[in-house]
């Protein structure tokens, strides 16, 4: 009877990489190739890919399965070997990938198939045209799929926060109002004087050290010698009146 061949091409919104990650993917294949419906890899080549691997069809006339060797030429080109099947005599073709820029493949699947059923020509035909159609447009969807998820994750992998700023932030999400932390500058001289005429001359340092809390150690001894010496001075005056009334 001979191969009966077919073939379909597509360009994929993906890169070229992501689109041969995801047609090797074989266990992940019944999850997003609508015609497969179990796998089977039995074997593995060096580098992890699937190297003997058993598919279990469903193609329309009838459910059939068949087992490839594959090898790899990663990314553009992935071929096989039929070692044997039920329902399909023989299997051969590839899968090539060119890489057209910007993140777009155009990927193209030619498979030639020899059933094993007896089947009226057109309708084998059109059957294998449908089922490898589907599979390729099927990997344009999910290398897609792929594609805009690794571009999500990209974009949202910003620059980590500092860590005062994760700290706001888990204060804010808790309900927590930071502390502010300002830089206090030394009050004008005329703060630091009695804002009333009810200060009197043993209240004047104590008041003025309490204004200058906060400023350091350094800053409040200053502030309350400065007062001392004023009310020292006050009182000198205050004195020397008395004597010259008296």
């Amino acid at each position: 009877m001979g191969l009966n061949w077919a073939e379909h091409t597509v360009e994929i919104d993906a890169p070229i990489d992501t689109c041969f990650a995801a047609i090797i993917d074989y266990e992940t294949f019944p999850s997003w190739q609508g015609a497969v419906v179990d796998t089977e890899v039995l074997d593995w080549d060096s580098k992890g890919r699937g190297k003997r691997v058993r598919l279990f069809i469903d193609a329309k006339v009838r459910k059939v399965d068949y087992t490839l060797d594959y090898s790899y030429d990663q990314p553009t080109r992935i071929e096989w070997d039929f070692v044997e099947g039920n329902g399909i005599n023989a299997a051969d073709g590839h899968y090539l990938f060119e890489d057209l820029g910007n993140d777009r493949t155009r990927a193209t699947y030619k498979l030639g198939l020899e059933v094993g059923i007896p089947l009226p020509g057109p309708v084998a035909r059109r059957a294998h045209k449908t089922t490898l159609k589907g599979s390729v447009d099927d990997l344009k969807t999910e290398a897609e799929r792929r594609a805009a998820s690794s571009r999500k994750a990209s974009n949202g992998s910003g620059a980590k926060p500092s860590g005062k700023a994760r700290e706001d932030a888990l204060a804010e999400k808790v309900g927590i109002k930071q502390e502010t932390r300002a830089t206090h500058s030394p009050p004008e001289p005329e703060e630091w004087a009695p804002q009333d005429d009810s200060t009197s001359l043993v209240e004047l340092p104590v008041k003025i050290a309490g204004r200058a809390a906060g400023l350091g150690i350094g800053a409040a001894r200053r502030a309350v010698g400065v007062g001392l010496d004023v009310a020292g001075s006050v009182s000198g005056r205050i004195r020397g009146l008395t004597r010259d009334r008296f």
